[in-house]
């Protein structure tokens, strides 16, 4: 999902647009059982936090996406749907869907 925000200045007839502040972002294999790899539009340091449908944390993690990459262990999520949110350090964010089988 990206929003993007729209400002129209009526002397000028221009449109101006913000900078969005979300970038794509995948995770795989999905389905997945254990191991996944997050990867980003965007490198350093991030912070993941994985909720369920409902909305419930069900994990946290720091990642380090030096290469735009990293891996992480969701051996211990229960079978389901869940929510990847990721923030960069400078603030973008990316958000995807994974089932863990």
């Amino acid at each position: 999902l990206q929003i993007a925000i729209f400002h129209a200045r009526s002397r000028h007839n221009d449109v101006n647009v913000a900078e969005l502040n979300t970038v794509s972002g995948k995770a795989f294999p999905n389905p997945a059982n254990d191991l996944v790899t997050v990867s980003i539009e965007g490198e350093g340091m991030a912070q993941l936090i994985i909720t369920d449908v409902a909305g419930k944390v069900a994990m946290a993690t720091p990642l380090n996406l030096a290469t735009g990459q990293d891996q992480i262990n969701i051996e211990s999520l229960e079978a389901g749907l869940y929510i990847f949110n990721v923030t960069l350090e400078n603030g973008k964010t990316a958000q995807f869907n994974v089932v863990k089988k």
